[in-house]
């Protein structure tokens, strides 16, 4: 695929579940890498809705980004989590179909400006699972480990999660 356009990002409502679910039809390296499946069956629920613990559905800001009115990727911020201040990606996707073309930049700088301008987060923090081979990305995008370490389970998959963040 060639894209000319800028990547913009959309907020997702339930008329864009579709959408969602289209994107993650196209992650399934991804899918079978951190959960042991090609696909879970809730994943566009889930992305739209899942919260962790103590959060409320106000501090979920979950994204399409698009680009030439295609959908290429996700990204899910969640406010205030794990504490005031910070923002948390909790899942921060390109189709695998749109990979290499400089999406996975654009949208992680995507991420920033709306943790700093629109949430005021002066942290932006994530967890990376091991089995995901990402690390070296968030690291040039400038996030570095915070040392903390927590176990992860998938739908078939138990790694761990590396917590890594990024000062704004």
């Amino acid at each position: 695929m060639t894209y000319r356009s800028p990547v913009s990002l959309v907020a997702v409502t339930s008329n864009d579940l579709r959408a969602v679910d289209a994107v993650f039809d196209d992650l399934t390296a991804y899918s079978m890498r951190v959960d042991g499946v090609p696909k879970r069956e809730d994943g566009a629920s889930g992305f739209a809705t899942g919260l962790p613990p103590g959060c409320a559905p106000r501090d979920k800001h979950a994204f399409l980004a698009q680009c030439d009115g295609v959908a290429i990727g996700l990204l899910d911020l969640i406010h205030g989590y794990p504490a005031a201040g910070t923002a948390f990606i909790g899942l921060l996707a390109i189709r695998e179909s749109a990979q290499g073309a400089g999406f996975g930049r654009r949208l992680c700088q995507a991420a920033e400006e709306v943790a700093r301008n629109d949430l005021k987060a002066r942290t932006l923090r994530l967890a990376v699972v091991e089995t995901n081979p990402v690390l070296g990305f968030w690291t040039r995008m400038g996030f570095g480990p915070t040392g903390e370490i927590r176990p992860f389970r998938g739908e078939r998959v138990t790694s761990r999660t590396i917590l890594m963040e990024k000062q704004l």
